[in-house]
């Protein structure tokens, strides 16, 4: 259920990409590309009154698959990013907790 959560990229460039990204995460963290979603935030960022460019960044909510793993689909993310123009590119990995997570009121 990896959930990538793309802020300062336009909806174009994440669309262009966005199926080589899941195919190669997919396979990075052996897990089915159906388990994926892609989100969008449109945001404005603000800076000593003005209007300033976004700083493109992605948040990857995820369950933790260890060190090795969460680097190659940084180095995946970034490449790929990187290839649609897109740098430089932060990628912020935030681990889910299975007890915490619900769906329809029942934990992972």
């Amino acid at each position: 259920m990896p959930q990538l959560i793309f802020h300062g990229i336009d909806t174009e460039t994440v669309k262009a990409c966005s199926g080589e990204l899941v195919e190669q995460l997919a396979a990075v963290m052996q897990t089915d590309v159906e388990n994926f979603l892609l989100e969008i935030v449109n945001s404005v960022q603000v800076f000593e009154g003005k209007i300033t460019p976004s700083y493109p960044y992605i948040d990857v909510r995820w369950f933790d698959r260890g060190q090795d793993i969460q680097d190659r689909s940084a180095a995946t993310i970034a490449r790929i990013l990187n290839g649609q123009n897109v740098d430089p590119v932060d990628i912020i990995f935030l681990p889910l907790e299975k007890q915490r997570y619900y769906e329809n009121a029942e934990h992972f």
